[in-house]
């Protein structure tokens, strides 16, 4: 691929350095503060018009603290909570919600409405009234997602400001998959649904695993991630990739499109893992947490 010596020069050159020790959030509670203790809030977002639903993980003390809008994948079977608690550990409130028509939050759901909730999402942060009741700090605003949710993250980032940092965690090219299922067949779209997307029915409002696959095929290239290269360029960018992951979640043409871009703080880490990171989620945590330890030392 002709992509591939980029791909190979970005990431060597960001696995170069010595990994950071683990952060004690990875393993050890931080002290409480009886006055202002962690807390958990359960909200609803809106979303052109429908209410999304939204957990708010605080931090201990006054404040305000930093926040990051968690993004999930499609359809969000792995919700990467984990994470969430260990940010918050260190001193981080996160945000995590789920898009129109998933998982119980009211509306249909499609790829251009995820877009816009997460951008919905990012502008509640936000809001003075928000910050104020939540402790939050709206001008540190990181936004972070995982597989589809790294495609949403990216399309946020680029079109919002300011943006404190971008973390892509397995970002989902949906253009990619165009290839696979363009010219196939109903019997071969049939199989692709079965096989690719058998997590989907039941848990999103208004698209089966069927019409995803006829989604993607007469869509999909308007689903590019590189799209968004000479935005989210500009910012600290974090992309982890997964050894063991497909090629649409590699940010095969991203990563050449941000090279072009002249990134000036872009961090690229392959852990050897599949799309979930499910034998290696301390990795995970240890690698997000301690890029958001040098975002928050370059405040």
């Amino acid at each position: 691929m002709k992509y591939a010596a980029l791909i190979a020069l970005a990431i060597c050159t960001s696995l170069q350095a010595a990994p950071p020790d683990p952060a004690p959030a990875l393993f050890r509670d931080p002290p409480p503060d009886a006055a202002l203790p962690a807390s958990g809030h359960a909200e609803q977002i809106t979303s052109h018009g429908e209410a999304m639903n939204a957990m708010v993980y605080v931090p201990a003390g006054a404040g305000p603290h930093p926040v990051v809008v968690l993004l999930h994948g499609f359809p969000g079977n792995e919700q990467n909570l984990d994470l969430a608690q260990a940010m918050r550990r260190a001193g981080w409130a996160v945000v995590t919600f789920h898009y129109r028509g998933s998982w119980g939050s009211a509306g249909t759901f499609s790829f251009d409405g995820a877009v816009e909730d997460g951008g919905a999402v990012f502008d509640w942060v936000r809001e003075p009234a928000l910050a104020k009741r939540l402790r939050l700090d709206p001008q540190r605003v990181v936004v972070i997602g995982h597989s589809m949710g790294g495609y949403v993250a990216a399309q946020v980032c680029a079109s919002r400001s300011p943006v404190r940092g971008c973390a892509l965690i397995a970002p989902w090219d949906l253009s990619y998959d165009v290839r696979l299922v363009k010219d196939a067949t109903v019997a071969e779209r049939d199989r692709i649904a079965r096989e690719q997307f058998d997590d989907i029915d039941g848990r999103i409002a208004g698209m089966t695993a069927r019409q995803v696959v006829d989604v993607l095929a007469k869509d999909g290239q308007r689903w590019r991630l590189a799209q968004a290269a000479p935005q989210i360029a500009k910012q600290p960018l974090l992309v982890v990739l997964a050894a063991r992951d497909g090629d649409d979640c590699k940010a095969l043409e991203l990563l050449p499109a941000l090279k072009a871009e002249q990134a000036k703080a872009l961090r690229v880490v392959t852990i050897d893992s599949d799309h979930g990171f499910n034998d290696h989620r301390i990795a995970l945590e240890s690698t997000v947490l301690a890029w958001l330890a040098a975002l928050d030392k370059a405040k």
